[in-house]
This record gives structure tokens, sequence and C-alpha cells, in this order.
């Protein structure tokens, strides 16, 4: 059998708002329509002024509907990994799961031994556009073990729905003859 190796994440946020570039593009657009039409009404309703007549406006009008636009169809090819961090590789085998070749876990002393294997990096998982990405970046896969009386979890990116498979039809029914899975 061959060993099957995937990158490890880091779950953590590199700023504290940290959101996809389609969003960016979106959210100011339609921000920025939403103040539009705020600052048209006081105008018409207070003033008895058409600002729609002055062509600076138009521009930055025509403008705010373009931002809309390119956070609607970056948001077709864009992944939503943009806050999660990879450092390092998981290498599951049919003896041990290994860490950065460092760390090794025998399989025969691992217990209660769950694996959540569905994502992959360009699953579909927003269908209406609406800024946010559209595709996935494959890494909310799990692996969770219990080892020498501690408890171990581990973040793991699937390259293609092909790799994810290797692990689940392949690799994780030949572990099974050394330890106890779930999924």
């Amino acid at each position: 059998m061959k060993n099957v190796a995937f990158d490890l994440v880091l779950d953590e946020k590199t700023k504290k708002f940290d959101i996809a570039i389609s969003e960016k593009f979106y959210w100011i657009g339609l921000g920025g329509l939403g103040i539009f039409l705020i600052i048209k009404w006081i105008f018409q309703y207070y003033m008895d002024i058409n600002i729609e007549d002055v062509q600076l406006v138009n521009y930055v009008l025509f403008g705010f509907l373009i931002c809309v636009g390119i956070g609607a169809i970056y948001g077709w090819v864009d992944y939503n990994g943009n806050n999660r961090i990879i450092k390092g590789f998981i290498t599951f085998s049919k003896d041990e799961i290994t860490i950065n070749n460092a760390r090794r876990y025998d399989l025969s002393e691992i217990k209660n031994l769950k694996f959540n294997v569905y994502d992959f990096k360009g699953k579909s998982i927003n269908l209406i556009s609406d800024g946010d990405p559209n595709r996935s970046y494959g890494g909310d896969n799990f692996v969770e073990f219990r080892y020498q009386n501690k408890q171990f979890k581990y973040q793991f990116v699937a390259d293609s729905d092909s790799h994810r498979k290797l692990l689940i039809e392949k690799t994780i029914p030949e572990m099974k003859t050394k330890t106890e899975i779930k999924y």
C-alpha cells in the first residue's frame, strides 16, 4: 500500500476580519449603492434636487455597480480558505499516522480513531453568488484520535476528490486491520 499524504491546516485567522477579495468587492459595491440611494432620496425629498444630473455622480454609481459585478463573478472562481494557514503535512499508512515525518502514532496504540473526510479542493459550497467564494479550498477534513491518554485532532486538505477517495477507499480499509475506525 502506498502512503497517502495531506497538507495540515492550522485553523487560525491571519487577521480578525479576514474576508475574501470577492466579498470585499461585492460588499463595497453594495454598500456604496445603498449609501447612494439614501443620499439621492435625501436630496430629492428635502431639497428637490436630482443628483443624477451630475455626471460625476453617475460615474461613481457606475463604479459601485462594477464592484458588485466583479465581486459576484470573482466569487465563482475564488476559494474559501483565505484565513487558513497551511503548515506541514500528515501521512496515513496501514501501520501509523505521521506528522511532518517527525511525530509518529502507531495504529495499534491509537484509540477512538475518527475520520471526517468529505471536503476537497474545488468542491462547490455556495450556489448563490453573493460575493462569497463558491469553491472550497478542501480543508474541512479532520482526523481525531486518542493516543497515550491524550486527545489529538488534525485538520487536513484534500487536493481533489480522487485524493480524498484514495484515503477513504484504499487506506482506511487497510488501517481497520490495526484499530477501530469511525466516520
